[in-house]
């Protein structure tokens, strides 16, 4: 599995764990690949979605 993949999961597992509905779950993966720019690494990914906590 790569750090993308796990990105995604752990973040819907959070989600998921807050009580969001499925439509706020996908808004969130949505979010994350919207803010990945594939060409920086998973590091700027990273960066991007802990800023929204």
């Amino acid at each position: 599995m790569s750090d993308l993949e796990k990105l995604v999961r752990r973040r819907m597992q959070e989600e998921y764990a807050r009580g969001a509905s499925a439509e706020e779950i996908a808004k969130v993966v949505r979010d994350i690949f919207n803010g990945t720019d594939l060409s920086e690494g998973l590091d700027a990914v990273a960066v991007g979605t802990a800023d929204r906590r």
